[in-house]
């Protein structure tokens, strides 16, 4: 029997594979996936593709169905899928750290964590995939997607045994997302950070503080968007199970749906997604212009947000109580 290998996704052609975290094509004999309408088996489905793939080893058609595929691949890179691909190719070294594993995937995922060195290790994995922290040639990220997704795995995969269980060594990509983590967490121990939540809605208000004096003080993610820079996604995903997020801080207020409402859950049972079209025109309606701006439903991770150079005039309360009436009024 010929071993299961690595194939990236763009090159999969007609050769039988298994596919890890995304969706099938022509040539493929088996789907482990969460995302929605991915063709998993019923009976390995899980929150993270990564314990799908755990819940297959363990079957008894195991066996049967890795002899029937020679190639193993993703159209994407990031951890659950990382984790998944290393879980098939090297099933005895994954289940001995199984919990670790899918602690550093739901950290990947769903921005939570139980052990910090699980959040650490999805820090690296997410360095590596940003040109100007990588180690890999800046040139690499010139390449089409497709490309530069291959050559992470065909990177990572190798490597990710060492990588994970000496993560401690590899402070210099993971230190100053720590320590936004740390900053994030702290502050909502102390208070200057609140979280309001609304389980009937499945809803949470993060505010934070808007001093210049705050902000200044607060370690910086350069290249994340206003809503992680402000107070780390782990520290609130953390602290509440709201897949309904917003964030303010009297200027400037985000909401986003938590990747949980895109994928297939078994254990997660967040509510369903409500388009937030009307809500954005309600907003809108309140500012006397157009400046807010709700993105696709079907996107990943949808923001309902204005630009970074915008400036609402709406303070926290009354946004809080928009979104809190929109919600009720779609019961929940």
């Amino acid at each position: 029997m010929q071993d299961l290998q690595y194939l990236p996704y763009n090159r999969l052609g007609r050769t039988a594979n298994i596919i890890v975290d995304s969706k099938p094509i022509e040539s493929t004999v088996l789907t482990l996936s969460h995302w929605p309408a991915s063709g998993c088996p019923p009976e390995f489905k899980a929150d993270l593709s990564a314990e799908i793939v755990f819940n297959f080893l363990k079957s008894d058609t195991a066996e049967s169905l890795k002899s029937s595929a020679q190639a193993v691949s993703n159209n994407h890179f990031d951890e659950d899928g990382l984790i998944g691909i290393f879980t098939l190719l090297n099933p005895e070294a994954a289940l001995a750290e199984k919990e670790f594993l899918l602690d550093v995937a739901t950290a990947g995922d769903f921005g939570t964590y139980k052990n910090r060195e699980a959040a650490q290790v999805s820090f690296v994995l997410q360095a590596w995939a940003q040109p100007d922290k990588s180690p890999l040639n800046r040139a690499v990220f010139r390449r089409p997607y497709d490309e530069v997704t291959g050559i992470l795995y065909e990177e990572l995969l190798p490597r990710f045994s060492n990588l994970f269980q000496r993560v401690h060594f590899l402070e210099q990509y993971w230190k100053q997302e720590d320590l936004l983590l740390s900053f994030s967490e702290n502050a909502i121990q102390e208070g200057s950070i609140k979280i309001e939540e609304h389980p009937h809605l499945d809803f949470s208000i993060v505010e934070t503080p808007a001093s210049k004096e705050w902000v200044a003080g607060r370690p910086t993610v350069a290249e994340a968007r206003w809503t992680h820079s402000i107070c780390h996604q782990f520290a609130v995903h953390n602290a509440t199970k709201s897949s309904r997020i917003l964030v303010t801080d009297g200027v400037r207020h985000d909401f986003y749906y938590r990747y949980e409402t895109w994928v297939e859950t078994i254990v997660r049972k967040p509510r369903p997604r409500i388009d937030l079209k009307p809500l954005a025109a309600k907003l809108n309606q309140l500012e006397g212009k157009n400046i807010w701006n709700a993105e696709d439903n079907k996107d990943i991770v949808p923001h309902l947000h204005f630009s970074e150079k915008s400036v609402s005039k709406l303070n926290s309360a009354t946004v809080k109580e928009v979104f809190i009436e929109f919600f009720s009024a779609s019961n929940g």
